[in-house]
């Protein structure tokens, strides 16, 4: 039920010496899973919430809380002050143009209104390389409009990551992702200079980025390009 804490299953409680704390969306994920695995062994979190469609094992220190991410204006949480998202999926595992913008957009928008409503100052965003919402293909303007409708919200801290291709080691492989993070690993040794933010990214330093800029960054909105995060 909106707003109680069934179906919130907490992981082994680990000593907590601060008070910042912190919800996550898309904690399956590639970069969702290493930062939850980073956020539940931070002594500046003393409570992390994963919020998951479905059931999932939970990370050391992680609180996995079930939410219906089609009625996320019905869900009630307090008391946070980052929220980190890491939503995202491709058309071809959605199905279709319109589901991919379901999961991309309208989820990380419902999303972060919850954050809102729950008191977040500081929200991390992952976005993609190249997003534009004037962009002619559905990804990349998918993840600009997702990028424009966060930032109007007005949180305090607006932190937006765009990885170029994702590498790591997922529960479920995508064949077709596999063989071009071959090829990518591939080329990495060519891609300098401007051509430097087409490399691959690995997952786990996109979430490393993404805790760092929860502590550090200043009010407004920051933008950090793919070549920064490594």
């Amino acid at each position: 039920m909106p707003g109680s804490s069934e179906g919130v299953h907490p992981s082994p409680a680990v000593d907590r010496t601060s008070s910042r704390s912190a919800v996550v969306a898309g904690g399956t994920g590639l970069v969702g899973t290493a930062l939850l695995q980073l956020l539940g062994a931070d002594a500046r979190y003393r409570r992390v919430t994963s919020l998951v469609r479905r059931e999932v094992p939970a990370a050391p220190g992680i609180a996995v809380q079930r939410a219906d991410f089609e009625r996320l204006d019905e869900l009630v949480i307090q008391d946070v002050d980052d929220a980190f998202c890491c939503l995202g999926t491709t058309r071809r595992d959605a199905g279709s143009a319109e589901a991919f913008r379901r999961v991309d957009l309208d989820y990380v928008v419902a999303f972060a209104r919850l954050a809102k409503r729950a008191g977040v100052s500081r929200f991390m965003l992952v976005s993609s390389l190249g997003a534009s919402r004037s962009s002619a293909f559905l990804y990349p303007r998918t993840k600009g409009e997702c990028e424009v409708a966060v930032s109007a919200l007005g949180f305090t801290t607006v932190v937006i990551v765009r990885p170029s291709f994702l590498v790591g080691v997922r529960a479920q492989e995508r064949p077709a992702e596999a063989a071009a993070q071959r090829v990518g690993q591939w080329f990495r040794p060519l891609l300098v200079g401007p051509f430097r933010k087409y490399a691959p990214v690995e997952a786990s330093a996109v979430a490393r980025t993404l805790l760092s800029a929860a502590v550090t960054a200043t009010g407004g909105t920051t933008i950090i390009e793919s070549d920064a995060i490594r």
